[in-house]
């Protein structure tokens, strides 16, 4: 991943370059047009006739720059868009565009010692899909991918923009949120699960259940480290699955 970001730097600063020569040679020749062109407009005689000849002098002007200054907005576009790319790639999982579980880590400390300074409560929702290997056998890898596409959608489109949503495994993920005890938490996962009830996946003509277990955990006050908070919610994960699984426990 190291190695992409810095393929991705290398694209970039080549692309600046080339966008930089090629913004001054063209300058260059700009310049040079209108050099000539004046020389021609006093050949001429229209040099006598400034209306006459400002008008010839702007319209070429205009015809000679506005390509240039489009060419150059689109190349900072593009330049962008790698960027944005590549900071995706960094940040993101490909699969779900969830973040990554090392990325989650780093943002979920910062937001567990912001809570603990100020006393606020926060929860943590660790789940996993129950079956998902039973779907990758019996129906098909692709089909398996889409489950944990749709299921990464439906939960970052059920929590606030403020809570952090992470892919932290293979089919596991995880939610962090600040300011939030554990009466909302357990609303916030019965919510997720009728979404997901409501709006089920079809592949290729044919519904697929997903159903799934939650470990939730809540700490107010005195917060816990991020560590305490994973093991004791994958205590309730484990418990949920012990039951039976597509469930919700709380620790």
């Amino acid at each position: 991943m190291i190695k992409l970001g810095i393929d991705m730097s290398k694209k970039l600063n080549v692309r600046t370059l080339k966008t930089l020569g090629l913004s001054f040679l063209l300058g260059g020749m700009g310049g040079l047009a209108i050099g000539g062109s004046g020389w021609l407009l006093e050949e001429n005689g229209l040099w006598s006739e400034p209306e006459r000849g400002g008008l010839v002098l702007s319209l070429f002007s205009m015809t000679l720059f506005l390509p240039l200054f489009y060419f150059l907005f689109r190349q900072r576009e593009t330049i962008e868009a790698l960027r944005e790319k590549r900071e995706n790639a960094l940040l993101c999982d490909d699969m779900t565009r969830l973040y990554k579980s090392k990325v989650f880590k780093e943002l979920a400390a910062v937001q567990i010692r912001l809570c603990k300074r100020n006393g606020w409560p926060i929860s943590l929702v660790l789940t996993d899909i129950d079956g998902l290997s039973k779907i990758n056998e019996e129906r098909s890898y692709d089909t398996g991918n889409q489950v944990l596409k749709h299921f990464a959608g439906v939960l970052k489109e059920t929590v606030r923009e403020s809570d952090l949503v992470a892919r932290f495994d293979d089919d596991r993920f995880v939610v962090l949120l600040p300011k939030c005890d554990i009466n909302g938490a357990r609303e916030v996962v019965q919510r997720f699960q009728s979404r997901i009830l409501s709006s089920p996946l079809k592949v290729e003509g044919r519904e697929v259940k997903i159903p799934f277990s939650c470990g939730v955990v809540s700490f107010a006050g005195r917060v816990a480290k991020f560590r305490h908070l994973m093991n004791r919610a994958d205590e309730a994960l484990k418990l949920a699955k012990r039951k039976g699984g597509n469930r919700i426990e709380l620790f």
